[in-house]
C-alpha cells in the first residue's frame, strides 16, 4: 500500500461521516425522521473506524484530527438539532434546546483538540459522537413520552457534554491487521447496527449514565489491582503511541 493511500483512507471514512450527516439532514427534511437517526447512528461507526485506522497505519495528523471535528459537527450536533426542530420548530423551547446542544457540541469538540496527551487516556466530558446518537435515537421514541421530555433530555445532553466529568476511551481497542478479519469485522459491525437499530438507545444512555460513576464512586470500588494494571497499561499505550510521533517527526 502506498503511502499515498494510506495517509488519506482515514480522511475518506471521516468524509464518509460528513456525508452520512448531511444525508440525514435531507432525509429529516423530507420527512423520514426514522431512517434519518439511524445515519447518524452509522455515522458514530464511521467516526470511530477512521480514528483506528489512522492509527493502526501509523497516518494520524493534525489535519485528520480538525477534519474529523468538522465533521462530527454536522452529523453528532447539526443533524440531531433538525431532528428535534422536525417535531416542533415553531416552539421556542425546542429552539433553544437545538441551539444550546450543537453550541456544547461545538465548544466539547474545541477541548477535545486542546486537550493534552495524559488527558487523552479518557475523555473529559460526554463525547458529542455518544452525545449526538442518544439524541437521535431519542427521537424515535418521541411519541411514547411527554412533549417536552426531548428539549430537556438534548439540554441534559449538551450539559453533560460541557461537564468535566470523565468517560471511559475506547480508542485504545486496537483493529485486526490481517485485512480479511478487517473487512469481516467491518461488515459485521454495520449488519449489528441495522439489525439492532431500534433498542440502540439502550446502550447509548448507558454509556452516559456511566460517566457519572466512572472514576468516581464506581471507580474507587473496584479492586486495587484492576486499577494498577489499567494505569500501567494506558501509560505503556501513550508512550508508544508518542513514541510513533517523535519518530516520524525526524
Amino acid at each position: 500500500m502506498t503511502n499515498w493511500t494510506r495517509r488519506y483512507i482515514p480522511s475518506a471514512l471521516t468524509l464518509g461521516n460528513l456525508y452520512l450527516g448531511l444525508l440525514s439532514i435531507a432525509l429529516v427534511m423530507n420527512g423520514d425522521v426514522r431512517n434519518g437517526a439511524f445515519l447518524v447512528l452509522f455515522g458514530m461507526f464511521f467516526d470511530g473506524l477512521d480514528g483506528k485506522l489512522a492509527r493502526l497505519l501509523d497516518v494520524t495528523s493534525n489535519f485528520g484530527k480538525e477534519l474529523d471535528s468538522l465533521a462530527d459537527v454536522i452529523t453528532f450536533g447539526i443533524a440531531p438539532a433538525v431532528l428535534l426542530l422536525s417535531f416542533a420548530w415553531i416552539n421556542p423551547l425546542y429552539q433553544v434546546a437545538a441551539a444550546v446542544f450543537v453550541s456544547a457540541g461545538a465548544i466539547r469538540l474545541a477541548r477535545f483538540n486542546t486537550q493534552s496527551v495524559a488527558a487523552a487516556s479518557h475523555f473529559v466530558g460526554l463525547p458529542i459522537t455518544a452525545g449526538g446518537g442518544i439524541a437521535a435515537t431519542a427521537v424515535l421514541y418521541a411519541d411514547k413520552l411527554p412533549q417536552l421530555f426531548l428539549p430537556l433530555a438534548y439540554v441534559v445532553l449538551a450539559a453533560l457534554m460541557l461537564s468535566t466529568l470523565p468517560y471511559p476511551s475506547f480508542k485504545s481497542v486496537s483493529l485486526p491487521r490481517n485485512n480479511l478479519v478487517l473487512v469481516g469485522s467491518i461488515m459485521a459491525t454495520l449488519a449489528f447496527l441495522w439489525l439492532a437499530r431500534d433498542w440502540a438507545f439502550v446502550p447509548l444512555l448507558a454509556y452516559a449514565l456511566f460517566g457519572l460513576g466512572y472514576r468516581g464512586g464506581l471507580w474507587r470500588r473496584l479492586p486495587h489491582g484492576w486499577r494498577v494494571r489499567y494505569e500501567k497499561r494506558r501509560n505503556y499505550r501513550l508512550e508508544r503511541r508518542q513514541a510513533r510521533k517523535d519518530r516520524r517527526a525526524k
